[in-house]
């Protein structure tokens, strides 16, 4: 038998180990071995990479292969991109079938991925973190995560790490969208004023019918006048029914407001105050009724929705402000805790090579510029730099003049951006100086009427606190958190309108709809939508400025 002594052996063992080393390196960030480096380890940023990627196009782009920001990416930041494309309608379903196909892209470009998705996939090894190459090629990202309120906070697993980018969008408009629209001329026309309170309200709405108007009316396939008015006696955001107070979870259809306010909309709607059409009609008739002066109210994110900008009319439609309620009660619904998922992510299948590029390309698309250059393509066709002079939203020098009516124009194709596709930063700076401030009520100056009403009235009217959009559960619970939200909402719902419509009894079956409500395991609910709410959602930064209504309303 041979022999080996002890220190041939260590000798042996320490080849093995050096050349096991070089094989398989000891980078801590995901590498490939095909990925082309320099001498230095450094990737070849010169050469075009292939890169498979899924997305999801909006209909007005005509072909993402021959989009001319598809090929500004190609000569700019040396991707060639390979398009895995689903439509809208079910794009939820192809993500979720290649995901567990095993056979999905380099990267989700335009997917969906939830906190418990993300959760999930990162757990499998599916999707990477992006901490390191983030922190090496991505300065604006990382400013704006430091300053976009909501943005690190979605953006930030549990475990620290980052596994992808959200679309960024600062709406203001948007936020405060459950906005009540009255037609001023009605109102000047029957001696009223803009209603202020509740009573108020009431007696407008009464003025109205007595006049033969359609007092106040609504959609089912666009905006709910029950959570405008439920806000003058408890705070309605219009979704998850969350509130917070002192980083404690409550549930407002529970609570003594709420059926204050159910009562108060019951009586409106007893009255003939509240069109009884309001639930079930489609968003057609509200239009063919404003246009012919027969409807005093309208609850809509913006008046153009629901009247053309070229009737003449268009101008007397204004907001109404947040109403108080007997006890003082004054909110507006904020829909601003955003993002609340996340659109851009890496999977395991992707180079050092695609990745670098891919992060140094979301790193421009952070920028103004190149948020627009994304959305609307080259400078020249929908948008051009704006001069010195030109004045955005805010007052402040604007930064484009963009064409958006043009772009937007209703069945308009074009291949010149990605239209919103994507990790795009539509922050306030961007917001307020993507197009120049015109007349609030002039045919071009929609932008300029939706930031000035909803600065003038709704801003600043939601609660210090609200609940997050981001919530990380973990995955083998989510299941059930998911099935007990649905089920209670679909009864607080169906509740509500039995409420409203007097087919129950608000003094005589509130505590039987209580009681079920705990049947269906709201108070398990309540529980895990605490525990998984890392901290609440801090609206401080999203106040009225009085700047810009005073510059808006200058505007003639």
């Amino acid at each position: 038998m041979i022999r080996i002594n002890r220190t041939v052996l260590a000798v042996m063992m320490a080849s093995i180990m050096i050349i096991l080393s070089a094989c398989s390196g000891n980078s801590t960030e995901p590498t490939n071995k095909n990925a082309s480096t320099n001498s230095n380890g450094a990737v070849d940023e010169n050469k075009v990479v292939d890169v498979s990627v899924f997305a999801v196009p909006s209909s007005d782009v005509i072909d993402l292969k021959t989009n001319w920001f598809t090929g500004y990416v190609k000569e700019t930041f040396k991707l060639n991109i390979q398009w895995n494309i689903a439509p809208s309608s079910d794009y939820l379903a192809k993500q979720s079938l290649l995901l567990s196909s095993g056979n999905y892209p380099d990267a989700f470009w335009s997917g969906s991925f939830s906190p418990s998705d993300i959760l999930k996939y990162s757990k499998q090894g599916i999707i990477v973190p992006l901490n390191a190459y983030i922190e090496k090629y991505a300065p604006n990202l990382t400013k704006a995560m430091e300053t976009a309120p909501g943005l690190k906070q979605a953006m930030t697993a549990p475990d620290g790490n980052i596994y992808g980018v959200p679309s960024y969008n600062s709406c203001i408009h948007c936020y405060w969208g459950q906005k009540f629209w009255i037609n001023t001329d009605d109102l000047n026309k029957f001696g009223l004023s803009m209603p202020t309170t509740t009573d108020e309200l009431t007696n407008v709405l009464q003025t109205f019918k007595d006049h033969g108007l359609i007092p106040l009316s609504g959609t089912s396939d666009g905006f709910d006048p029950t959570i405008f008015l439920m806000n003058a006696f408890i705070y309605d955001n219009g979704s998850d029914f969350f509130n917070v107070e002192d980083g404690k979870v409550s549930y407002a259809p529970v609570q003594e407001g709420w059926k204050k306010g159910l009562t108060y909309i019951r009586d409106l709607y007893a009255k003939g105050l509240l069109d009884k059409q309001a639930f079930s009609q489609k968003g057609e008739v509200i239009k063919q009724l404003a246009a012919q002066n027969k409807v005093g109210v309208v609850p809509y994110l913006y008046s153009a929705g629901f009247i053309d900008t070229a009737n003449p009319n268009y101008p007397n439609w204004s907001t109404v402000p947040p109403l108080k309620g007997p006890d003082g009660t004054q909110y507006a619904a904020f829909s601003g805790n955003t993002p609340k998922s996340l659109t851009f992510v890496v999977t395991k299948n992707a180079t050092e090579e695609q990745i670098v590029r891919m992060i140094k390309l979301v790193d421009f698309i952070y920028t103004p510029e190149g948020t627009q250059m994304m959305n609307f393509g080259q400078e020249g066709k929908y948008w051009t730099k704006a001069g010195d002079g030109v004045k955005g939203l805010s007052g402040e020098q604007a930064l484009f003049i963009t064409q958006s009516d043009k772009f937007y124009s209703a069945g308009a194709k074009q291949n010149e951006g990605w239209n919103q596709m994507g990790p795009i930063f539509q922050n306030t700076t961007w917001r307020n100086g993507f197009v120049e401030a015109k007349a609030p009520f002039s045919a071009d100056g929609l932008e300029s009427l939706l930031m000035l009403e909803t600065m003038k009235n709704y801003a600043g009217h939601q609660p210090k606190q609200v609940y997050p959009g981001v919530i990380w559960i973990q995955p083998q619970e989510y299941q059930n958190f998911a099935l007990l939200k649905t089920n209670i909402e679909q009864y607080v719902k169906q509740s509500m309108a039995q409420f409203i419509n007097g087919s129950k009894s608000i003094e005589n079956d509130w505590q039987t709809y209580v009681e079920g409500l705990q049947k269906l395991g709201l108070t398990q609910y309540l529980e895990m939508a605490q525990k998984a709410m890392t901290e609440p959602f801090d609206t401080s930064a999203f106040q009225s400025d009085p700047k810009t209504v005073e510059f808006l309303s200058s505007l003639k």
